[in-house]
């Protein structure tokens, strides 16, 4: 399953910068559970795991996301 950046998060921003992974790139996570932090001009915010299973980056820290880029998947 991808997990993406939804607008929901960034709220009236258009992007946002992935400051930090919570969790390590293959690692096992559970639904529901903060995987990153986003961090715009104005917020930072968590980014929740859509489902449990094992984590793969395809983002790293330091990018630049938009909503609905796909920043990892959850297998």
């Amino acid at each position: 399953m991808d997990v993406t950046v939804g607008q929901e998060l960034l709220g009236t921003e258009t992007e946002a910068d992935l400051s930090e992974w919570l969790v390590e790139d293959g690692s096992e996570v559970t639904e529901g559970q903060a995987i990153a932090e986003l961090e715009t001009s104005k917020v930072q915010v968590e980014v929740l795991s859509p489902a449990s299973g094992t984590i793969s980056y395809v983002a790293a820290e330091g990018d630049v996301v938009e909503p609905e880029m796909v920043i990892a998947r959850v297998n």
